[in-house]
């Protein structure tokens, strides 16, 4: 029964005395996570399609049936199938148009692709049973929304905890269709929470061929979907490098990259260059306090997975019905 009611009302941190001898008060944290939207929640919603982009759009949309003709069958296991036509809808489209800037034969291209990808490489089929032992630290899950209604995906690289590459790509690929299934209607976008204070060429943290592999499928199957990305209290050389390859990145990507001094005053409070204030982007009370925030939230997955594993069933329930 105790851990019942710790679980509802928050762990209590050790207590530690300072040097004075005087007790400090201990921290309670929050294990319950926010992973829907409230419904007074304010949102940036995606701009509406200009009249050149509508034109595109019929581009596309006129081509349907050839994109959604002879998809790769998928195996029949226990797993949802994909529903094809239901993920090809006219707000896709527009996303991959703008990422083809305009092109409408290059998105539709872009589009087969990917739904081809989604019956081979079968994303909706992820299961958080599958995924346990990848969020099993919290190197990586969603938490919170930041001030446009966008989730907020939290990496916590020095925790990573596993080595086979597969099943790191397929954790990415499970926490992005997670992140888009926990958008608000209208939202499409996310910001990205990495915690680079750890940050060593020598530490464990993903291999560089899963991030490059991870940056392709980002590319090509999740499109224009990143509104910020925030690194958090980056050491000096990290930044350095970062400026050496800047002029490299595309620039759009490169407008949506910022570094947070979360203990130091760069940025604190405006925009300084490179820094920013992550609670000018995020309420304070929805930011976890390693990125500056008010919300004392501890990562814990026997409380985390179940709510997760609740939102995935309902999906699953709810695609299985229509």
């Amino acid at each position: 029964m105790s851990a019942f009611f710790s679980g509802l009302l928050g762990r209590k941190a050790a207590v530690a005395d300072d040097a004075t001898g005087v007790e400090k008060p201990a921290v309670v944290y929050d294990f319950t996570p926010r992973l829907e939207p409230s419904s007074d929640m304010p949102v940036e919603p995606m701009p509406e399609a200009t009249p050149e982009e509508q034109q595109a759009i019929e581009v596309v949309s006129a081509q349907r049936t050839k994109l959604l003709a002879g998809l790769p069958a998928e195996p029949l296991d226990d797993g949802p199938l994909f529903d094809a036509s239901g993920w090809l809808t006219t707000t896709r489209i527009l996303i991959y148009l703008r990422a083809c800037k305009g092109d409408a034969q290059q998105a539709a291209v872009r589009l087969r692709d990917t739904l081809e990808w989604h019956c081979t490489y079968r994303p909706h089929a992820i299961t958080p049973a599958s995924m346990r032992e990848e969020g099993a630290t919290g190197k990586m899950f969603i938490n919170g929304y930041d001030q446009g209604g966008r989730p907020l995906l939290y990496m916590f690289p020095h925790l990573e905890n596993t080595s086979d590459a597969a099943q790191h790509l397929r954790y990415i690929v499970f926490t992005m269709e997670q992140a888009i299934r926990s958008m608000p209607r209208g939202v499409t976008k996310l910001t990205i929470v990495i915690d680079a204070s750890q940050f060593s060429p020598l530490a464990r943290t993903v291999p560089l061929s899963t991030a490059r592999e991870f940056l392709s499928v980002l590319e090509k199957h999740y499109p224009d979907r990143l509104g910020t990305a925030l690194v958090l209290s980056p050491p000096a050389y990290f930044v350095v490098f970062y400026r050496i390859v800047a002029p490299f990145i595309d620039p759009v990507t490169k407008s949506k990259i910022a570094f947070v001094d979360v203990k130091g005053t760069k940025g604190r409070g405006r925009r300084e260059g490179d820094w920013v204030d992550a609670r000018e982007l995020v309420d304070p009370a929805m930011l976890q306090s390693e990125a500056g925030g008010n919300w004392m939230y501890k990562y814990c997955q026997d409380t985390y997975w179940p709510v997760l594993e609740r939102m995935y069933n309902a999906v699953i329930a709810s695609s299985a019905s229509v």
